[in-house]
């Protein structure tokens, strides 16, 4: 295992350099699921006590997603209440370089207490060194259609944090004011939109292509229809040689759809950040962003009285789809702190804070049965197309160890102009084979 986080740290340094640009966000086959009913489960205590005898701790935490820095202080700031003083919660909260900086750590034997990764093909990655939740009471807490993305043998290898989407958010009020009365779900419609958009004076996009992961969530989803969907046979055929990734025709429509983004991003499409694309998006100088669940408190805090709605991704098939998956993942360090990380676990559970927090404080959807839904736009989109069961999972997870971000820099490089389409074909056929 040490050998291959070796060679997957290499992989990404060596990507950075030839890339040279900046830059966090799968399942089987299946659609996202719907949420379960109320909880059959074994009550678990509202407000677990911490033991008193225990000395004070510093609990050490790694996670991404910076836009969640504020709830992440105010969940450590409760915990730091709760126990009164006795245990501190150290965060380094880290985007751009999270996976190089986490695996590093993680080579020179510095395992935290806690740290953050994605699902699926890192359960593998981060399994020597992170402890079995399989026989912990608290994950009955858990709605069992999202523990698909976490559990390798049957054994629970991470908890899940959060169900979110990514699509195009947009501009309710900018659509009608361009006169689009129907959401574009091909590619032919959304260029229309976005030239309606132009016409009435207003930038379509802002891009955040900056930010290499941008780019594969962008992609991936409108590539969802390959092999109908049978994600696992896609993989196994790649690695086998029975097909070549480049060789896809779902990729160059993808490819297709970067080239309207980027024609329709402004001035400077490759100078575009996530910060960038939520101001933009909050002041109403752009009808839409691809970005997720995640963006939408950021905007509301500036925008409290914008309308935000998803624009779906186009497939090569015309069916439109939202991404939708439980991924970003909490996975708890064989540490000399473990009881102590089990015991903070619990306590974000089962306890009124805990239960709140993801709902009512991050505005997103909880993994937890029975949570109340958040009072947000975008959940209630969710909501809506996993209903109607237009979602894609967040399939490329699936698929080898440590490719999300060389994945998601060939594309970056593409639209940089420093790739052609052939080189594009060639970099993925030579990652995936």
């Amino acid at each position: 295992m040490k050998r291959t986080l070796s060679i997957v740290l290499a992989l990404l340094l060596l990507v950075t350099l030839v890339a040279g640009c900046t830059g966090n966000d799968a399942p089987p086959a299946a659609e996202a699921p719907p949420a379960a009913e109320a909880p059959p489960v074994a009550e678990a205590p509202a407000d677990p006590d911490p033991d008193p005898a225990v000395e004070p701790v510093t609990l050490s935490f790694m996670l991404n997603s910076p836009e969640l820095t504020e709830f992440y202080n105010n969940m450590a700031a409760a915990y730091y209440e709760y126990t009164d003083g006795r245990v501190t919660i150290d965060m380094f909260i880290e985007q751009n370089d999270y996976q190089t900086l986490l695996l590093t750590r993680l080579n020179a034997g510095r395992i935290p207490d806690m740290f953050m990764s994605s699902a699926y093909a890192e359960n593998m990655l981060f399994r020597d060194f992170t402890f079995d939740l399989t026989n912990e009471p608290f994950m009955a807490n858990i709605d069992p259609n999202l523990l698909h993305s976490v559990t390798v043998d049957g054994a629970i290898t991470g908890y899940p944090f959060v169900l979110q989407s990514h699509g195009y958010i947009f501009n309710k009020d900018l659509f009608e004011q361009a006169g689009i009365e129907d959401l574009p779900e091909t590619l032919e419609e959304l260029r229309a939109a976005c030239e309606a958009l132009v016409a009435a004076g207003i930038q379509p996009f802002a891009t955040g292509f900056a930010e290499w992961w941008v780019l594969p969530q962008t992609v991936y989803p409108s590539m969802s229809d390959v092999y109908n969907g049978d994600f696992e046979r896609f993989f196994a055929d790649l690695a086998a040689g029975v097909i070549e990734f480049g060789e896809l025709p779902e990729l160059d429509f993808a490819l297709d759809i970067l080239d309207l983004v980027y024609e329709f991003g402004g001035n400077r499409p490759m100078e575009s950040t996530f910060d960038d694309q939520v101001s933009a998006m909050a002041n109403g100088t752009v009808a839409m962003i691809h970005q997720g669940t995640w963006a939408e408190d950021s905007i509301r805090s500036a925008n409290p009285d914008i309308r935000l709605g998803y624009v779906l991704h186009p497939r090569l098939d015309g069916r439109a789809v939202l991404a939708v998956d439980s991924n970003l993942t909490f996975r708890v360090g064989n540490t000399e702190n473990l009881e102590e990380t089990l015991l903070w676990l619990e306590w974000l559970t089962t306890s009124d804070f805990g239960r709140s927090w993801i709902p009512e404080q991050i505005g997103q959807i909880s993994p937890q049965i029975g949570a109340a839904m958040p009072d947000a736009m975008l959940a209630e989109e969710t909501a809506y197309f996993i209903a109607s069961g237009q979602t894609a999972p967040w399939w490329i997870f699936t698929g080898p160890e440590g490719t999300e971000e060389p994945f998601g820099r060939v594309f970056q490089n593409y639209v940089a102009g420093t790739f052609t389409r052939d080189q594009v074909r060639s970099e993925l056929t030579a990652m995936f084979r």
